[in-house]
């Protein structure tokens, strides 16, 4: 919106020439075009002003106007100047360099600062603003920083707009190193007067793309002082960001932040928490597990997406799978619930470092972290389901189904006992691990008896499954295995020629060898 004038245009008459030449470069440089082109229109007419530089630097100073003032204007307005032969004089080189700051063109600016390098015609303070607001505005990131870096060296005030330009672009332009250290630059010149929508701006930038020191900078000198309330979803990328670096004191300051606006704190609010603790250096795994068993006593029960920095960590130290373990009882016996999620990647951690053994012995102790409900009367509440979950059977039988597996098929009859006596429903993914198990231990029998089950139940053995039973039958010259690829192929799953012509050179060869052995045996 445009300032209002307090110059009326049939108060004209009663101003003099002199103070109607400021009052139309004053409206001119306030992007007032229409106002200043009727003074100069006034004072060409009826003053009978001739052309002259200060008509010029009015007129091309109108410019400055986003959507009425052109580049193209100014480059007609001195061609117009040369005509007359006017030469242009300091005035007018600012005035275009003001235009130019607002309608970039990099041509005319550098024709126009050469001019003044020949003409040994000073930058004054706003001169070098406009520049460095053109240089920005334009993307040109470092010739813009290197002209800030000029005006300090020229000690040239730097004005708080021409900073606030600077550093939105960079964030614009995902160069958070750069705004920081503009940032930073004003504030060691005693620049504090930084708007408070661009210190959000810079939150909300650094956060959504996780860049950690402008984030946590502007986070420890805004958010906690209390100057600046960033929106949950900014929280929550904060969050992200210290989860990513493992900066455990700013994860618990987003918390604390998010805690006292009543926030309700969801799993991924925790599961960012505990991604923070296992990514600390070195990682927390006492923090890590205690998060498991905040979210079980706030009724979000963790989930395996949750746990997966915990298994990162035991896959690659194995030895802190006892670690875990005695955390685990440590928290029990001070009372707080576990969850079973945190039993199971547990159990996940012996399985993935082939630590078997040490995986059934948690299993079998994991009743013992079971917190047993209590009517008002105080006695047990029998649970409804089994605290063992589909997912604890999944995992012990992933690790039976490794060929390094001892007395693998006892340990999956094991288990599907235990199944069957703590009412789990097998999945899709049970099954087929038992059609491993089984083939591996040569029980081809009941392999295929599990594999009639699935099918009965609506379930699909992975293709790969399924083509290593069908080459284990196929070993024995045992025609099921046609049956196998033929079902296989009825559930829509792609069976080629490459894997029918394996399947059939097995076959033949295990035919001619088994009719070799029974030429032997008549012999």
């Amino acid at each position: 919106m445009r300032p209002k004038t307090t110059v009326k245009k049939a108060d004209y008459p009663n101003i003099s020439t002199p103070d109607l030449y400021e009052l139309a470069h004053a409206a001119a440089s306030k992007g007032n075009s229409r106002e200043a082109m009727q003074m100069v229109e006034y004072l060409v007419r009826e003053r009978r002003e001739t052309p002259n530089l200060r008509l010029y630097s009015i007129s091309i100073l109108t410019n400055v106007h986003p959507s009425e003032g052109s580049a193209r204007s100014v480059a007609r307005l001195l061609a117009e100047m040369e005509d007359e032969g006017l030469q242009m004089n300091v005035q007018i080189c600012h005035d275009v360099l003001q235009v130019l700051s607002v309608h970039m063109d990099y041509l005319m600016r550098m024709d126009i600062l050469q001019y003044m390098r020949r003409q040994w015609l000073q930058l004054n303070t706003e001169g070098y603003h406009w520049v460095g607001a053109a240089l920005f505005r334009e993307g040109q990131l470092e010739l813009g920083l290197d002209h800030l870096e000029e005006m300090r060296k020229d000690n040239v005030p730097i004005q708080s707009w021409l900073y606030d330009i600077a550093v939105y672009t960079m964030l614009e332009t995902n160069e958070f190193d750069e705004a920081l250290t503009i940032v930073k630059d004003r504030i060691a010149a005693n620049d504090w007067i930084i708007n408070r929508n661009l210190w959000s701006h810079m939150l909300d930038r650094a956060a959504a793309f996780f860049h950690y020191r402008s984030t946590v900078y502007v986070w420890n000198t805004q958010v906690v002082p209390g100057y600046l309330i960033p929106s949950s979803g900014t929280c929550l990328n904060v969050l992200t960001t210290a989860a990513r670096k493992g900066d455990a004191a700013l994860a618990t300051s987003v918390f604390h932040v998010l805690g006292k606006r009543s926030t309700n704190f969801k799993q991924i609010h925790y599961d960012q928490l505990l991604t923070t603790y296992m990514s600390a250096s070195p990682p927390d795994l006492h923090a890590a597990f205690t998060v498991l068993t905040i979210m079980a006593s706030v009724k979000i029960p963790p989930s395996s997406v949750s746990t997966r920095p915990i298994l990162a960590h035991l896959v690659r130290y194995p030895s802190d799978c006892s670690t875990a373990f005695d955390i685990i009882t440590s928290l029990h016996e001070s009372g707080r619930e576990i969850p079973i999620a945190a039993l199971n990647v547990l159990i996940e951690g012996y399985v993935e470092t082939n630590q078997l053994e040490q995986a059934l012995v948690a299993y079998k102790h994991m009743h013992l972290f079971e917190r047993t409900a209590v009517d008002k009367h105080g006695k047990p509440i029998r649970r409804s389901r089994s605290y063992s979950t589909l997912d604890t059977f999944n995992i012990l039988l992933r690790g039976a189904a490794k060929p390094i597996a001892q007395q693998a098929y006892d340990l999956a009859m094991f288990l599907v006992s235990e199944m069957l006596a703590l009412g789990v429903r097998p999945d899709a993914l049970v099954y087929d691990r038992l059609v491993v198990i089984c083939v591996q231990d040569k029980k081809l029998d009941h392999a295929y008896r599990y594999f009639d089950e699935m099918e009965e139940l609506g379930f699909m053995p992975r293709p790969r499954t399924a083509e290593l039973l069908a080459k284990s039958l196929a070993e024995n010259a045992d025609s099921r295995c046609w049956d196998v690829l033929q079902r296989m192929q009825d559930r829509g799953v792609v069976v080629d020629e490459r894997q029918r012509s394996v399947v059939q050179n097995i076959f033949s060869g295990a035919e001619q060898a088994k009719g070799g052995a029974l030429l032997d045996m008549i012999e």
